[in-house]
């Protein structure tokens, strides 16, 4: 099968040759030609010039026998569009100036014409689409409401976002104001980057592991379904990466996602029990990719021998459990869509 041709098979639970399959950060620092672009670009002047996005884009696909590109950017565009001061240091991390703390700083949030601010994102989308004239599937993406609110309420990274999550139940009204108006946001942008021609949509919502099941259901689902409630009147189709999200399991259904991308802790086969009908994508373990090639293409065949018997393979999607990280070797990544590909 052609490439685009099985991605969109495998979305729409029709029969394929094997399951596709696309990397997490894919376009990214593991990459020499990525490195020799940021040494003469910013990133954000990067994400901004729909040229740049796509030479990035484009590399891993030279590369790699990948079924699918991914669009080039970041997820903090969105609080970036709202004037909320976002920068990033080097070796720091993002910053946002902006915080979330009152009702006068929501209300502050600069959400008119939001998506005409962000429309270097689905021009890198079309342009990308121009470019590879139907030879690969196309994602889009955006952060998932909960993981921007944990930036903006931050403002900057953090491996518990204490802020954010003391919010939801010190001022749980505020909390809920905010992601809403985060899940509005983000199906505009999702859907620009639809009509330019993403063949589906990803949100990530990096930081959800980190709060309860319940907590989850109360705040993050409401947000959420505003985004696939959105989209599915439109006929869109969107995955949820919900990272360190396996006790989350019984509640993602609620989002009305399409699919789900699995972090590499959730067992494929424990998944597909729940979600007999979703499209399943991942779950590699990345630190895997800095073993022997061998031990990477062993792994990648067992994981492909547990989604084969799922119709034939279809409705799901060979990834990592996360994105590629920094200083992965070239060659292991190959390593894994080889055996992809060829078995």
């Amino acid at each position: 099968m052609e490439k685009r041709q099985r991605f969109l098979a495998a979305l729409e639970g029709r029969q394929v040759d094997r399951p596709p399959v696309w990397l997490m950060r894919q376009a990214g620092r593991y990459l020499p030609g990525y490195r020799a672009v940021r040494e003469k670009h910013g990133f954000w002047d990067v994400c901004h010039n729909p040229e740049l996005s796509t030479q990035v884009a484009l590399e891993p696909l030279k590369r790699f026998e990948l079924d699918a590109a991914i669009v080039f950017s970041d997820i903090l565009i969105v609080p970036q569009a709202m004037d909320l001061d976002v920068t990033f240091g080097k070796g720091e991390g993002p910053q946002i100036a902006k915080t979330l703390k009152t009702e006068a700083d929501l209300a502050a949030w600069n959400t008119k014409g939001l998506v005409e601010r962000l429309k270097f994102m689905p021009n890198a989308v079309s342009h990308l689409r121009d470019t590879l004239k139907g030879s690969h599937g196309i994602l889009g993406f955006a952060g998932a409401p909960f993981t921007l609110f944990a930036y903006i309420t931050e403002g900057q990274g953090s491996d518990e976002f204490k802020a954010a999550r003391v919010m939801l139940h010190e001022n749980p009204a505020l909390a809920k104001k905010a992601l809403a108006t985060l899940g509005d946001c983000v199906a505009e942008l999702l859907e620009a980057e639809c009509q330019a021609g993403a063949d589906i949509v990803q949100l990530f919502d990096t930081w959800g592991g980190l709060l309860t099941a319940e907590e989850y259901a109360q705040f993050c689902v409401p947000a959420i379904r505003r985004i696939t409630d959105q989209l599915h009147s439109r006929g869109r189709k969107v995955l949820l990466f919900a990272r360190g999200g396996h006790h989350l399991l019984p509640v993602l259904a609620d989002t009305g996602a399409d699919g789900f991308s699995l972090d590499w802790r959730t067992s494929y086969t424990e998944a597909r029990a729940r979600f007999p009908n979703a499209i399943l994508q991942g779950n590699i373990d990345p630190v895997l990719l800095f073993s022997k090639p061998a031990t990477v293409a062993a792994a990648t065949r067992d994981l492909v021998g547990k989604m084969m018997p799922h119709h034939g393979g279809s409705k799901n999607i060979v990834n990592l459990g996360h994105g590629i990280m920094v200083g992965t070797p070239p060659e292991n990544v190959k390593a894994m869509v080889d055996a992809v590909a060829h078995g």
